[in-house]
């Protein structure tokens, strides 16, 4: 099965999802696979190690341009989106994919890979929770200046041969195949991590993340001096560092992120697709905080109120460290949740896109 895949590069979800589903074809294909996005190549070989793959560094959407990983610029997101939709110097990639002779194209939520897909006549899968030409409706009020990208995305994401929405669905159609959340599965117990990093296995442990857009943790200090608890803080670190209570692990950490999720508590942090999912598939509490201005953030809150434990927390009271104080309180969250029962969102695309190739 050839396949080339374009993933958007807007955090680690898309892609941890997308390589979720790849995992389960390559238990029945022999897959050769060519990766497009602007992710670093050590994620792509922690997930997709003993897989036949190649990746190729290009911006597949713009989707916003962020300041931080809670604050976006709309005014460069425009300009940088005008200047996408143009399409200039797409024929050498076009060149590439022919060359290929694929079975299909692969999308997460990235348009350019269906706007190839037009043009050489391959068949094309779209895989999504939300599409940008949704997110974007949400600032028309604001500018104008984005109806013409709208209308253009919305055909290029029409076009998809195969539909796929993953479960939190923000814009639900009809027409598509629905499936549950994507995660992936932990590799390792909480016991091989804890002796790892060598964690007091008497201490409860809190994993602090905001995704694949990082930022420094400023409330550090105030971590120090809870001696009750250990932190485990991924972030944008240039290398791993230990303290008596918390270690700061950098993206590229040799620590697998479901494992982590495994071996916490609870987990504090941004909500993101990935996280989410892997949090839900845990059942672990999550202390959540939202992107102001994002309309995904509604569905997506929607969804964590029905099926994960915990309780939601300002971008103020992350910044300041305050939640800290509530720790206690939240790691004795008992409640269960009667939402969606957990059953892993890739059999499902699997079994979707094996009876899409096989007719």
């Amino acid at each position: 099965m050839k396949i080339a895949c374009f993933i958007t590069s807007h955090g680690f979800g898309h892609a941890t999802r997308t390589l979720a589903i790849l995992r389960k074809l390559a238990q029945k294909y022999n897959l050769d696979i060519s990766i497009f996005s602007t992710l670093p190549d050590w994620f792509f070989t922690e997930n997709l190690s003993g897989i036949s793959y190649k990746t190729y560094q290009l911006k597949t959407d713009v989707g916003l341009v962020q300041k931080s990983p809670f604050k976006h610029d709309l005014n460069l997101t425009l300009d940088e989106l005008n200047l996408f939709l143009q399409f200039k110097n797409e024929k050498q990639i076009l060149e590439l994919l022919e060359k290929k002779n694929l079975d299909f194209i692969f999308c997460d939520i990235s348009p350019i890979g269906l706007h190839f897909a037009q043009k050489l006549g391959i068949p094309s899968c779209l895989l999504e929770n939300f599409t940008w030409d949704w997110i974007y409706e949400e600032y028309l009020s604001e500018r104008s200046d984005f109806q013409k990208p709208i209308e253009k995305l919305k055909d290029i994401f029409s076009s998809a041969n195969l539909h796929i929405q993953t479960t939190p669905i923000c814009n639900y159609l009809s027409d598509a195949n629905h499936i549950n959340p994507i995660f992936r599965p932990s590799k390792n117990d909480g016991g091989d991590l804890k002796k790892k990093l060598e964690i007091d296995h008497q201490k409860p442990i809190i994993l602090v993340t905001t995704g694949g857009i990082s930022q420094k943790y400023p409330f550090i200090e105030k971590i120090k001096k809870d001696s009750k608890h250990f932190y485990i803080l991924t972030g944008s670190y240039s290398q791993f560092e230990k303290g008596k209570n918390f270690c700061l692990l950098p993206h590229q950490s040799g620590f697998y992120f479901p494992d982590l999720i495994k071996t916490a508590d609870g987990v504090v942090g941004k909500v993101g697709y990935g996280t989410v999912a892997e949090v839900w598939a845990s059942q672990k509490p999550f202390m959540s905080i939202f992107r102001k201005d994002f309309r995904e953030s509604q569905p997506i809150r929607k969804f964590i109120d029905e099926n994960i434990p915990g309780f939601e927390v300002s971008h103020q009271i992350f910044n300041d460290g305050e939640w800290i104080n509530d720790i206690d309180r939240f790691l004795n969250i008992k409640e269960k949740k009667n939402g969606i029962p957990v059953t892993n969102g890739s059999d499902q695309a699997f079994n979707i896109i094996n009876n899409w190739f096989a007719s």
